[in-house]
């Protein structure tokens, strides 16, 4: 009964989101905008999902699990650098600058890049400050300096300063003298054309940085580790994902609580009578392909465990009691799985097997339960995700994903049953 089945990886199943499994047909029926989403955002492995992978295998792949997950030792870790802050503090003590370089700094940097000519204002200003200086050597400045001039040239020196400037300057046919405020007004032009295009503000200078590769940022926590191993030479720092791969290598590593848990839910699951028997035969994680026959669309199911007597799932649940999981079977739309995955495996075998969930406390005392999904669940769940198909079926080919009120309609709301009572009149 298995040879239509396959054993592929979680993210070789996954990996293509041309073929629909039940996850996204529930997403499907909150709204198309929803499944959309769903179908085009990255799944992030939560702490919730890593830990419901660690019971799925624990409970289905119990040697697998002990040679892909570890139990983590605290110890091991004392003085491993982990948080950023203590990146920092180790860059600190080896002298490493990590934070966005504040102006001056970033300026020395710029002033590094060779054969690009940049200039600063405030270098250029005080350039320019200094030839102006230089300039203004030797010019007429003083009634006194006119005097002199004027005595050299032959001019009456009984004339008042301005007089004297005139005639020194029609005199001075040689160009011999030059007065002070001339040759300011000289160099203030000057000057300002030395400062066109030089850099002032902290945006220029990260707008020439930016042009150049020079860094702005500060370092990220990938980069600042690198630094600091590049400058750590004495191997005085450990960093925690480095000691994690060399005790453990590719392992997932738990908790030892997690691990107790996970123990707890294994023992308590193999106590059950009826899952002992369940799990005694079969094979774990297959995957099945099929085509929709009314919509043509590709489906795949994953089922937890599958053997001749029927399709199992196992869910880690708050409350395994027949009330509280009809609850959660409500909740996260198992009755949707139930049927989809009976089709499923009937698409691959021929055969139509009965639905198992092998529900687990996750608390202590990790008490488990074993329910079949009845004919009226699983038809109740085969409606659902037929409306589903039909739906994207239709998405599909209008290329539209639209929300809950594609139309921009208002709706009359009201509480939920559980919420309503009866008021007398």
């Amino acid at each position: 009964m298995y040879k239509n089945f396959h054993k592929i990886s979680n993210d070789e199943y996954h990996a293509n989101k041309e073929t629909i499994g039940h996850s996204s047909l529930v997403k499907m029926l909150k709204s198309p905008a929803h499944f959309a989403e769903y179908m085009r955002t990255s799944h992030v492995q939560t702490p919730a999902k890593a830990m419901g992978s660690a019971i799925h295998a624990v409970i289905l792949e119990p040697e697998e699990f002990a040679q892909n997950y570890a139990v983590v030792d605290e110890e091991l870790l004392t003085g491993t650098l982990q948080s950023f802050d203590d990146y920092k503090a180790a860059a600190d003590k080896l002298g490493i600058f990590y934070g966005a370089p504040a102006k001056d700094e970033l300026k020395l940097a710029l002033k590094a890049v060779e054969g690009f000519g940049l200039a600063f204002r405030d270098d250029v200003a005080a350039e320019m400050a200094a030839l102006t200086q230089n300039a203004l050597i030797g010019t007429l400045q003083s009634l006194d300096d006119y005097k002199a001039a004027a005595t050299a040239l032959g001019i009456d020196v009984k004339l008042k300063k301005d007089e004297l400037k005139a005639a020194i300057t029609a005199a001075d046919v040689n160009f011999q003298y030059r007065f002070k405020e001339e040759v300011q007004a000289e160099m203030a032009v000057l000057t300002q054309q030395r400062l066109v295009g030089t850099l002032q503000s902290l945006d220029d200078y990260k707008g020439a940085a930016a042009s150049f590769g020079v860094r702005t940022e500060a370092l990220t926590k990938d980069e600042l580790k690198a630094a600091i191993k590049a400058a750590d030479v004495n191997s005085e720092f450990r960093f925690k994902e480095d000691v994690y791969s060399g005790l453990y290598g590719d392992k997932i590593i738990l908790k030892q609580e997690d691990v107790d848990a996970l123990r707890a839910m294994h023992s308590n699951v193999l106590q059950h009578k009826a899952a002992n028997k369940f799990l005694s035969s079969g094979k774990a994680e297959l995957s099945a392909f099929w085509t929709d026959p009314k919509t043509g669309i590709q489906c795949k199911c994953k089922p937890d465990w599958l053997n001749p007597d029927g399709i199992y799932d196992v869910k880690s649940c708050r409350d395994a009691s027949a009330e509280g999981f009809a609850k959660a079977i409500s909740t996260y739309g198992y009755d949707i799985e139930a049927a989809f995955y009976t089709d499923g495996v009937k698409a691959a075998t021929g055969l139509t097997l009965p639905f198992y969930f092998i529900a687990t406390e996750n608390t202590a005392p990790f008490s488990a339960a074993v329910y079949r999904a009845s004919d009226a669940m699983l038809e109740t769940g085969r409606k659902k995700y037929r409306a589903a198909l039909e739906l994207l079926q239709w998405c599909r080919e209008k290329g539209q994903y639209p929300s809950y009120q594609p139309f921009g309609d208002v709706e009359t709301i009201d509480l939920p049953k559980w919420d309503q009572f009866d008021v007398d009149e």
